[in-house]
């Protein structure tokens, strides 16, 4: 059903009658918002106080004159009236819609807007539930977290914060959790790989902080990451899924780790790390190692029956270096050192050690943190407790040994869930370096 659209221009058109079609169109888009019919929302009396002769006598043509002479009171319903009998039978609303555009419906808009950053969140939801994150992460999403990397990325290229650009991170994203946990693999390697970007998973990249902050609810078990605030170092969060930030920075601290033999080395580097490690452990000194050198092909895997040490913090290095450098008889211990969370060059020196057979021990702090370490560890390289037990927890608090309150979110320790128990009993916190001592005789035996 058209209408005559010249007379409808006169009528309501003019510049005269702007004030009414924008108080009929707010009136409009109220509905839309409120879910009203268009009918009750275009009912009642507009008011225009202290008109112009111009503004009254325009809707004097339209619908007579007022009835006042200090302000103008228009009926929508006469106006409505007026209208459908007249030039324009579809009414007020279509009326006004046809000469100053469609009004759009910001309520059904805000739900496909919201069904799209939606959809842009569940691109992520099969690798999710694989990782174990589908939880964290359509909280994240929810508390903004989606939204916010949309907006950095966009800043970024110079482009809108669209839930097509979101969806696009996602993907991306679920092809990096795909691929992980990695093997020892430098960060910008796997960006490479996986994105064909080297910087894609840089810190200064949304997809950067995004997949670190899932990384390290998924393989190191913060639970507490966000994008803006990730619960553990960069380091700490990649090592935990098998990632170097780079081959020279990732590195590990070690004590009387072996090197190769001359006859067993193949070039240069092997050679090099070989020779470095027997002198450094004929001086009973520690060393540091890089992923590079970890790889170059001189550590000598260790015989089916012995054992390779590990601790959370180098103090237990330095206390047990001391010890044996003082010492006139003692076999020397090959002890690594975790330094926090297990970086790629820890898991690769670890995994080369035990490749013959040995076995790995571990010890580390007796705070939640220090459980979600041995934790992360376990699922890369296999290791029984050492002095890590519920009892060696209350043995520890029994001796005096410096504690402190125990607090943040806890922890599992599956190898003996008795002491995550008895953790949150006792509430205290026992440092590693509060029984360095203890570990070092272990060590040592006697010769200490």
């Amino acid at each position: 059903m058209s209408g005559d659209r010249v007379v409808l221009e006169r009528l309501l058109g003019g510049p005269d009658v702007a004030w009414l079609l924008q108080r009929v169109r707010r009136r409009i888009v109220g509905a839309c918002d409120d879910a009203l019919a268009g009918d009750d929302a275009l009912a009642g009396v507009v008011t225009l106080e202290t008109p112009t002769p111009e503004q009254r006598a325009a809707i004097t043509r339209l619908v007579g004159p007022p009835r006042r002479a200090s302000s103008l009171r228009v009926d929508l319903a006469t106006v409505e009236a007026v209208l459908r009998r007249g030039p324009w039978p579809p009414g007020l609303a279509d009326a006004v819609e046809t000469l100053t555009g469609p009004v759009v419906d910001r309520q059904a808009s805000r739900r496909q807007e919201a069904a799209a950053w939606n959809a842009a969140r569940d691109v992520l939801a099969p690798v999710a539930e694989r990782h174990g994150v589908a939880g964290w992460w359509t909280s994240w999403c929810a508390a903004g977290g989606l939204k916010r990397a949309a907006r950095a990325e966009a800043s970024r290229r110079g482009s809108d914060p669209s839930p097509q650009l979101a969806a696009e991170l996602v993907g991306l994203l679920a092809e990096v959790l795909s691929a992980l946990p990695a093997d020892e693999e430098p960060l910008a390697v796997l960006a490479r790989r996986v994105i064909g970007d080297a910087h894609a998973l840089d810190a200064d990249r949304a997809l950067g902080r995004m997949a670190q902050a899932i990384v390290g609810v998924a393989f190191a078990s913060s639970g507490e990451a966000t994008v803006d605030q990730p619960s553990l170092p960069a380091r700490d969060l990649w090592a935990a899924a098998g990632v170097a930030l780079s081959a020279v920075s990732s590195s590990v601290i070690c004590l009387g780790v072996p090197g190769r033999s001359q006859e067993e080395v193949e070039d240069r580097r092997a050679t090099a790390t070989a020779t470095t490690l027997e002198a450094m452990r004929a001086a009973r000194m520690p060393v540091i190692l890089t992923l590079d050198q970890v790889r170059s092909g001189g550590i000598a895997p260790l015989a089916g029956d012995a054992v390779v040490h590990v601790c959370e913090n180098p103090t237990v290095i330095e206390v047990v270096a001391d010890r044996w450098g003082r010492a006139e008889e003692a076999s020397g211990p090959v002890l690594v050192c975790s330094y926090g969370q297990a970086s790629a060059a820890v898991v690769a020196l670890l995994r080369i050690l035990t490749g013959a057979g040995a076995s790995c021990r571990y010890h580390g702090d007796f705070d939640w943190g220090g459980l979600r370490i041995a934790t992360a560890l376990a699922r890369q390289v296999p290791w029984t407790p050492w002095r890590f037990t519920a009892a060696d927890y209350l043995a520890a608090l029994s001796s005096g040994h410096p504690s402190h309150r125990l607090t943040g979110v806890p922890a599992e320790s599956r190898w003996d869930p008795a002491l995550a128990d008895a953790m949150a009993t006792a509430g205290e916190v026992v440092e590693e370096e509060a029984v360095a001592d203890l570990l070092a005789r272990d060590l040592l035996g006697s010769a200490t």
